[in-house]
């Protein structure tokens, strides 16, 4: 089911309206789970202070939660700042690798509302209010991570029947997103041609190594047409973890054939040494 990300500076009114999403997704027959700072226990001022606050690791157990949560039957609600388009980008790919659609609903309360909500519930430390909305990047709905963007100003009076049937409507209706290389696991290569890629490398490996002990730093291969151009002395170990290192490429990577490993492995040194 769906992902829909909540948005907003601190006390914007995003709980509430997680709230009353929720509810209407139920009345219609819709499971759904929010999940937020309060579920998680976030300590919000140690937290969000940017000098000394842990909030990398906070966003780490967010998207573990809705890893964990997201799935063919419940719709998933997440209620947390959700301010950095990095982070929401993050979100987004996971609800891809899912195949499921996602959404973005941006409480778009002006400061200074925030700050009277605050008066009242003290959440936040006054000034980390200021602070986050110099921090804060607003969603962009041209980006497909923060499409569909649905925008709400809790501040002022607006019909949440309306809102919470076009947004229904837009995810439910829309279709699985097309899986991309960002959001598959790359298949691996069969075992035997990998020993084959292994075996051509190494024969490259060890034509460096001979001819730059003879003083060429031209290095042409035998049964490549690439050659590499060394400004500086390579030893053999720093060869063969660059080995290493291009195997684990080519599993995501596979040459188009075994025929072209060396000069695939040459290009590969071409543009990892120089």
């Amino acid at each position: 089911m769906p992902l829909v990300m909540m948005c907003g500076l601190p006390c914007a009114g995003k709980t509430t309206i997680s709230n009353k999403l929720k509810e209407h997704l139920e009345a219609n027959n819709r499971k759904s789970i929010i999940i937020s700072d309060d579920t998680m226990r976030v300590e919000r001022n140690a937290t969000y202070h940017s000098s000394e606050g842990n909030e990398k690791e906070v966003r780490g157990e967010l998207r573990s939660d809705v890893q964990k949560h997201i799935n063919r039957d419940t719709v998933v609600i997440l209620d947390s700042l959700n301010y950095i388009k990095g982070f929401r980008y993050e979100l987004f790919c996971i609800a891809k690798n899912f195949k499921t659609p996602s959404c973005v609903v941006y409480c778009q309360t002006p400061v200074e509302t925030c700050r009277q909500w605050n008066e009242k519930c003290q959440h936040y430390d006054s000034c980390l209010i200021d602070e986050l909305a110099l921090r804060f990047e607003e969603p962009n709905a041209r980006q497909r991570w923060d499409s569909p963007c649905f925008t709400i100003n809790p501040d002022n009076t607006y019909d949440s029947t309306t809102v919470f049937n076009d947004l229904t409507q837009a995810i439910f209706n829309a279709g699985a997103p097309r899986p991309n290389q960002s959001t598959q696991s790359p298949a691996l290569a069969a075992p035997d041609f990998l020993h084959q890629i292994d075996s051509e490398a190494q024969e490259v490996v060890d034509a460096i190594s001979t001819q730059q002990s003879l003083g060429n730093y031209i290095i042409r291969i035998p049964g490549a047409e690439t050659t590499l151009e060394l400004t500086q002395n390579i030893n053999v170990a720093k060869l063969r973890r660059l080995k290493r290192q291009y195997i684990t490429y080519t599993k995501s990577h596979p040459p188009s054939h075994v025929d072209r490993v060396k000069d695939s492995f040459l290009q590969y040194l071409r543009n990892t040494i120089l």
